[in-house]
């Protein structure tokens, strides 16, 4: 689900002089993917009964919104792609929604419209990496010039209506981070207050500012681990890059699965990206886009997106980083710097 997050290898610990108990760890395992529920505080039945209600989140997402399974959102775009318009569940209405903002705010480097591209390269597969022949120059071309617009999309109660049959929605890109706001609420409803869940390489804290830290160590794009950051309560770290879904390239580089809207391609030049925030939706979202957006419009993106908190490993092993982010962030080693930190804002929220 979503858009690889793979430049973390989450490793979790506690610092001395913190809880002296490991944390109640419960782990859910839906249709290949794993989520970890760390909780420090809460009884046991309280974890218990968060894991089951997080079980059937997770399930209920999958079985409304993914992209090329059998689920709601597939009927829908079946029905977009024979027809002009759509039923949409209340669900994915609410994911189209959403979007907008995100759509606007990130230049349009995240476009939930463009299901119909990730298809033709390939994408909707669980078996990686992808040697098969990729598209066409001629098809690309084609296809960028009846580009899908995200915005022609019309809305009438439980209906969606679009003028141009390649809309096919994928809404991947933010699924985890919507799903973060979901597990906040459960573990609410469980008065479990101290607590960090990792999906995959994405994870995301449950805390204040008395809560103790968790540190988790950055995967290096090249090998090895690159650094460590801890996390606060209440803080989201979500990660994009392009080295496990992936399809080989001709001349036997990696095109990773992050498709760039603008040219129909993978991204370019971007190995990594990283977005620290309190809210997991925007990190979610902003990690991908970045990454698409690639090296050259990462500072516009940032700022643009309001984001104090980010960075990207080049494909040429170059840094690019906020000031707050720079700060956060603990290098085993250095990249090499790609000009100056860029100070935009004073705290990761």
């Amino acid at each position: 689900m979503g858009s690889v997050k793979i430049f973390f290898l989450t490793t979790v610990c506690l610092l001395a002089g913190c809880n002296q108990y490991e944390p109640d760890t419960q782990t859910i395992r839906i249709d290949g993917g794993e989520t970890q529920l760390k909780i420090r505080d809460g009884s046991p039945q309280a974890s218990a009964l968060a894991a089951t209600a997080v079980k059937e989140l997770l399930q209920t997402q999958q079985a409304h919104s993914h992209a090329w399974k059998k689920s709601e959102l597939s009927k829908t775009n079946s029905e977009l792609a024979s027809n002009s318009s759509a039923h949409i569940s209340e669900n994915n209405l609410h994911l189209l929604e959403i979007s907008k903002p995100l759509y606007i705010a990130s230049d349009a480097y995240y476009d939930p419209s463009i299901g119909s591209l990730v298809r033709m390269w390939g994408f909707y597969t669980e078996k990686f990496p992808i040697s098969d022949e990729p598209p066409s120059t001629e098809n690309i071309t084609e296809w960028l010039a009846n580009k899908p617009d995200f915005l022609d999309i019309k809305v009438n109660k439980g209906t969606i209506a679009a003028s141009n049959r390649k809309m096919q929605l994928d809404f991947a890109t933010l699924l985890e981070g919507v799903a973060a706001q979901d597990i906040k609420n459960i573990f609410a409803r469980q008065q479990i207050r101290d607590a960090m869940v990792v999906m995959g390489s994405d994870q995301f804290t449950i805390g204040d500012k008395d809560t103790q830290p968790w540190t988790v160590k950055l995967k290096d794009p090249f090998g090895g681990d690159l650094g460590e950051i801890e996390l606060q309560g209440n803080e989201a770290l979500f990660s994009s890059g392009n080295f496990n879904k992936f399809r080989v390239a001709p001349t036997g580089s990696r095109w990773g699965h992050v498709l760039n809207p603008r040219t129909g391609k993978p991204a370019q030049g971007s190995a990594a990206v990283a977005v620290l925030h309190s809210d997991p939706v925007l990190a979610d979202v902003a990690s991908t886009a970045l990454m698409a957006a690639g090296p050259g419009n990462f500072r516009r993106l940032v700022v643009r997106m309001k984001l104090a908190c980010a960075m990207m490993v080049t494909e040429e092993n170059e840094l690019l980083i906020t000031t707050q982010m720079k700060k956060r962030v603990n290098f085993f080693r250095d990249p090499v710097p790609l000009g100056k930190p860029i100070a935009n804002g004073e705290n990761c929220n």
